[in-house]
């Protein structure tokens, strides 16, 4: 990708975050469940940008982020919070109480032999009564899957394959629960919806974001007649908290 294209992702990443409440809801799942652990330590690997790692740091004692993007780095060092510039896996000495991934894992592993020595070092990273805490997506029977299905996409099923995959590794872990809570993207046009949909679709490559934007008709049709609240549109993510306990 190009530094234009990658300058093009994140202006479409930020207009996307200013029309979803995904954060805020993520962050109270997250600690609602440090809470109930009593956990005072985070290793955040993959923390991005800060809208979630820099309120969830305040809450611990002890919080590591782990961080590959420069511009990502900066704002998380900008904040004070302690930010390893490297890709996972990666050589750390301490144990935490809870060690996250959220929307970091991706469903390009789509077999135990790809996740394996992935989880498996996030997991020797685990302090003893810890927990792995995953939050993704699912990928089936969900808004976003069967609105992709009746524009004519049919969407590559990775990320139930990787679910799937993920969850039979981490049953040979530990014990493993998992629960679901939805955010909402809301905006007040059809035309900002539109865009911020089509962010989701581009999963970062331009020429899917265009292959959305030219199914407009007919997603506009769908969003209007389903998705049409007070005020605006309305189009619902779900998100799959997966903890592990040691």
């Amino acid at each position: 990708m190009s530094d234009t294209q990658q300058q093009a992702y994140r202006d479409d990443f930020e207009k996307f975050l200013s029309h979803t409440n995904e954060k805020e809801i993520l962050f109270g799942e997250i600690i609602k469940e440090a809470e109930k652990r009593n956990a005072q330590s985070l290793l955040d690997i993959g923390a991005g940008n800060g809208l979630l790692s820099i309120p969830l740091a305040t809450h611990m004692a002890r919080y590591l982020a782990v961080e590959q993007k420069d511009s990502f780095v900066d704002k998380l060092r900008a904040a004070g919070l302690d930010t390893l510039h490297d890709s996972f896996p990666t050589h750390i000495e301490e144990r935490f109480d809870i060690v996250l991934f959220s929307h970091s894992l991706s469903y390009g592993r789509k077999t135990r032999m790809d996740f394996e020595p992935f989880i498996r070092a996030a997991w020797d990273l685990v302090a003893p009564s810890g927990e792995l805490l995953i939050v993704t997506y699912k990928g089936q029977e969900d808004d976003w899957t069967h609105l992709m299905e009746r524009v004519g996409e049919n969407p590559i099923d990775s990320n139930r394959v990787g679910y799937n995959t993920l969850i039979m590794l981490l049953n040979t872990l530990g014990e493993v629960k998992v629960h679901k809570v939805k955010s909402i993207v809301k905006t007040g046009t059809l035309e900002e919806m539109l865009y911020a949909l089509s962010f989701v679709a581009s999963d970062g490559e331009p020429v899917k974001k265009e292959k959305f934007l030219e199914k407009r008709v007919r997603v506009e049709k769908i969003l209007n007649s389903e998705y049409q609240v007070a005020g605006g549109i309305e189009f619902p993510f779900w998100h799959y908290l997966i903890s592990t306990y040691k």
